[in-house]
């Protein structure tokens, strides 16, 4: 049996970090800087041979002259610059990043200016969906016969890829990227390096032509359910969250109950009898229930179950209503808070 004092030999991914990194990396930020400087400046040359192989892959997926090239060319034109910068220089990590935030923000704005009717519509719904990701959203997009499956499952691997190195979790990169075996924030790097991103780039830029030349589906044009798909959207996230803001719960309750009103208006207006009911039981609960939270949990834990029901019977009704005009998938259903009132700062 092996004495537990024993000395082990440690992971590879250990003896790596000190033989290619510790051991030969010069100590002090200016010599960082300079190594760094200098990693720039002999990438010049790799890079080059690096946009040969990419310009014949994009020829092949983007043939000159053709249609599909045209707006490839476009999107490029305005979006890719930094993209391609960062694959010159071989920065396979914020490549991946550059990447799923193009594919995000140009995704989201697209959805917003499918479902609002003018600006203004257009301007609340940018900020009911600033908190969505390109995961959120990404179902979206196949709902409406945009995207493939593929697509769905490449968007959601760039966003784990993009997660993962952002929250320097090497586990969550090597899963995708590698063997998933490796742990080490200081591997994230080594793992990106070794993956061929030019798949990545032009899929990115695949996707993003779908949707700028995708035309609005015919339902997404019936006033009654573009009317209800931009009010239902608006007010759905926030029902969810049980209004649980911290400037929302400090306002007097009689201007929360002004508010209520104000922000379910044109739900009322367009919605069936059985949402404005349910919209009515959920009213009726949820001041009461900011009241109670630091005050009595049981009574707080027995409204909170209330209301996230009545917060699922809510986006039901709203969906049953969008399904009489067209078609009710492209409503997303937001997640329901979760409350720890062990944590919930008690009120004097």
């Amino acid at each position: 049996m092996d004495s537990p004092n024993e000395h082990r030999k440690p992971p590879k991914e250990y003896i790596d970090l000190l033989e290619k990194k510790l051991y030969v990396k010069a100590v002090g930020i200016e010599n960082r800087m300079l190594e760094v400087q200098n990693t720039i400046i002999n990438s010049i040359e790799p890079g080059k041979k690096r946009f040969d192989k990419l310009k014949k892959e994009l020829d092949k997926s983007f043939p000159p002259n053709s249609v599909k090239r045209g707006a490839a060319d476009g999107l490029t034109y305005f979006l890719f610059d930094s993209a391609f910068e960062l694959y010159f220089i071989g920065n396979n990590s914020a490549l991946f990043i550059e990447l799923q935030g193009l594919i995000e923000r140009f995704c989201i704005n697209k959805a917003c200016e499918f479902i609002a009717v003018d600006d203004i519509a257009k301007s609340l719904l940018e900020d009911s969906f600033s908190k969505k990701t390109l995961n959120d959203i990404a179902k979206y997009f196949k709902t409406i016969s945009l995207w493939t499956d593929e697509d769905v499952k490449f968007a959601t691997k760039l966003t784990h890829i993009r997660n993962g190195i952002a929250h320097k979790n090497a586990e969550l990169v090597s899963k995708h990227l590698g063997d998933g075996r490796k742990n080490l924030l200081t591997s994230i790097d080594e793992i990106t390096k070794s993956v061929d991103t030019i798949p990545y780039i032009i899929h990115s830029i695949e996707l993003l032509i779908k949707i700028a030349d995708g035309l609005k589906p015919s339902f997404l044009s019936h006033p009654r359910f573009k009317g209800r798909l931009e009010a239902y959207s608006a007010v759905i996230g926030i029902t969810m969250n049980l209004f649980c803001d911290s400037e929302f719960i400090a306002l007097p309750n009689e201007v929360k109950f002004t508010m209520l009103n104000r922000i379910f208006g044109k739900t009322y207006l367009l919605g069936s009898e059985t949402l404005r009911n349910k919209i009515g039981e959920y009213k009726k609960r949820i001041i009461p229930f900011h009241d109670f939270l630091g005050v009595d949990d049981i009574k707080a834990k027995a409204l909170h179950k209330e209301l996230v029901q009545l917060g699922i019977d809510i986006y039901e009704e709203m969906r049953k209503d969008l399904e009489i005009d067209g078609k009710s998938d492209v409503f997303m259903k937001p997640r329901s808070i979760k409350i720890d009132f062990s944590r919930i700062v008690r009120k004097k």
